[in-house]
């Protein structure tokens, strides 16, 4: 709760109180300026407290020698627990500081008792009563100024504890994410030792077997085409290691995607394959898992073209529907009997 909240809600406990005491006690009802006097001082010094406590706590302890003035015999039932909740409150809020709060309160309840005592004569009674007040008053203010600074004290220390605690939490996140990154490392090592050497290799055969084919046939540009293929791949694959790794990658290749069946096709028929794409539907925001799934079901099945159908002509059917994405391969390619081979159709939800 913000603090002049609280003290607004510790001066409205104390104005309910002090207007509860005047209704009902007859002494008060009776002659009700004094007290009501006394417990706007009380209600007005902790309100200002919210922002003063020292002053505030000082306006309160004016109760007790306007009670006594006012001509009752000592302060109001309110007064008393102001001068409790205003040093205390004084404490909580400036700490050490606030050590005038309490002795403005203790200095004018000796000022109220010396004024009663001396209405009351010097008998020594009368100034046996007035030393009890005076310890009396200085126990509750000081002792309330003493469990402000405590309240303070374990505020503070909870505040420690959550500083640390977060800090805490920081660093296991840390540790966490420095671990998480080592096994990432670990696995891009793997990935690229176990893969990315072996397509790299399988590239540079075919690129000697395709040196050996005469230029502008029909072999060495389907073998040209695969050669690119897998060199896309090996780009691919070695972009996957460089954000496994947390390291910006330089020209990574494009994400596999439909938005790029087009590029695919043109790469296909550059390697000598007829083909011809028809798409029906708008390939933009397919969810990424399916959008992924649907290029290389696409990639792979040219590749099988390319492998067992030759160039044959070839035509791309891709067709968007609500949740669902179709792609469909078909090709001419006479098998052995002489008949038609059959279309290659896939499809992903």
């Amino acid at each position: 709760m913000h603090r002049p909240n609280v003290a607004a809600v510790l001066a409205a406990a104390l104005a309910l109180i002090g207007t509860a005491e005047i209704l009902l006690d007859a002494q008060f009802s009776a002659a009700p300026a004094t007290p009501a006097a006394a417990l706007a001082a009380v209600a007005g010094g902790m309100l200002l407290g919210a922002w003063r406590p020292i002053t505030g706590a000082a306006v309160v302890s004016l109760a007790f020698p306007i009670s006594v003035v006012g001509g009752l015999d000592g302060p109001t039932g309110a007064a008393v627990l102001g001068f409790f909740v205003a040093p205390g409150w004084a404490g909580y809020r400036k700490a050490q500081a606030s050590w005038p709060a309490p002795l403005a309160v203790q200095l004018m309840a000796s000022l109220g008792t010396w004024v009663a005592g001396r209405a009351a004569g010097s008998s020594v009674a009368g100034l046996g009563s007035q030393a009890w007040e005076n310890l009396f008053f200085g126990l509750l203010c000081w002792g309330a100024w003493g469990v402000g600074l405590l309240a303070r004290r374990l505020r503070e220390r909870a505040d420690l504890l959550a500083r640390l605690n977060t800090a805490l939490d920081a660093e296991r996140e840390a540790r966490e994410h420095a671990a998480v990154a080592e096994e990432r490392r670990r696995i891009a090592r793997d990935m690229h030792d176990a893969v990315a050497h072996s397509i790299s290799v399988m590239v540079l055969q075919l690129g000697a077997v395709r040196s050996t084919l005469a230029a502008g046939t029909a072999q060495a540009e389907m073998m040209e085409g695969i050669e690119r293929l897998g060199r896309e791949s090996v780009h691919e694959l070695r972009a996957l290691v460089g954000i496994l790794r947390d390291a910006e990658a330089t020209g990574p290749a494009p994400q596999p995607t439909l938005g790029r069946a087009a590029e695919l096709v043109a790469e296909v028929r550059a390697a000598g394959l007829p083909i011809e794409l028809t798409v029906d539907g708008e390939l933009g925001g397919i969810p990424r898992p399916q959008d992924i799934s649907a290029y290389r079901v696409l990639q792979e099945a040219l590749s099988n073209v390319l492998r067992h159908a030759g160039p044959a002509p070839t035509t791309v059917y891709l067709r968007r529907e609500p949740g669902r994405v179709s792609v469909l391969v078909d090709n001419e390619a006479q098998n052995p009997a002489g008949g038609t081979a059959g279309a290659s159709p896939a499809a992903t939800g």
